[in-house]
């Protein structure tokens, strides 16, 4: 039976938090059709809200560089702040991702089990197939559609058969694995991918078999160096698209 895990609350007043979800969701279809915000009068109406709490969730927007505002003219979107809240090299919980962008979001857990690492999991970890681990699947929602899938094996060591009742699997991978291993993840080396969903992940994502989705493979490493997750994570990128900021090595141009 799926089990729908508490979301962490975020953080400011909530009617501010209610508006500026709602205002993102314009930005989101802005940034999309190329168009300009609507004005104001509008937006108050469909938001149902005051001009004051427009503003201040206007205002917030735009100290992120996400809206331009000028006096005078209409309020445009720039689509490559808006990618730039999604990171692909900044580590943070799916439903934080979500949140950002807008939309109201909800963690199902699927399943949570005592398993053996597997040879897929095993060659990344360097760890015999036989290993045990515990595996936790997660499905995220954004706005009722399903967004993202994730199978997380927390490595256990061997010969340990911890009772699952003790594991909180309502917590994140990366708190837990503090209390499995008494060390956090600090470091994760994602590879992302592309691949077709199976009918059971077809069905997982209420898509049909066959449809693209986006995928990372990640491996969570602790302060000693030990490699104490493995990730493999499912997301549907007309939902959230995920953006990598690099820098440019000098020289710049010329010859």
């Amino acid at each position: 039976m799926t089990t729908y895990l508490p979301l962490p609350r975020p953080n400011g007043d909530a009617a501010h938090m209610q508006v500026q979800h709602g205002l993102l969701r314009f930005v989101r279809e802005a940034a999309a059709q190329r168009a300009p915000l609507p004005g104001e009068h509008e937006l108050t109406a469909r938001l149902d809200c005051t001009r004051q709490q427009l503003r201040n969730a206007m205002s917030a927007l735009e100290a992120q560089g996400i809206v331009r505002r000028r006096q005078g003219t209409v309020t445009t979107v720039d689509p490559i702040a808006l990618r730039l809240s999604v990171r692909l090299e900044e580590q943070a919980e799916h439903s934080e991702l979500l949140d950002r962008l807008g939309y109201h979001a909800e963690i199902e857990l699927l399943d949570a089990r005592i398993t053996e690492t597997g040879p897929e999991a095993a060659a990344a970890m360097e760890l015999a197939e036989s290993n045990p681990a515990i595996l936790v699947r997660k499905r995220w929602r954004a706005d009722g559609t399903v967004a993202m899938i994730a199978d997380d094996l927390l490595t256990l060591a061997p010969g340990t058969t911890p009772d699952l009742d003790s594991f909180n699997q309502t917590s994140s991978v990366f708190t837990e694995a503090v209390t499995i291993w008494g060390e956090a993840i600090i470091w994760e080396v994602s590879t992302p991918g592309v691949a077709l969903l199976t009918d059971e992940l077809a069905d997982l994502f209420e898509q049909a078999p066959g449809t693209p989705v986006m995928t990372l493979e990640t491996i969570g490493i602790g302060a000693s160096g030990r490699r104490l997750l493995y990730s493999r994570e499912y997301h549907d990128p007309s939902i959230v698209s995920y953006s990598l900021v690099r820098a440019v090595r000098p020289p710049w141009g010329g010859a």
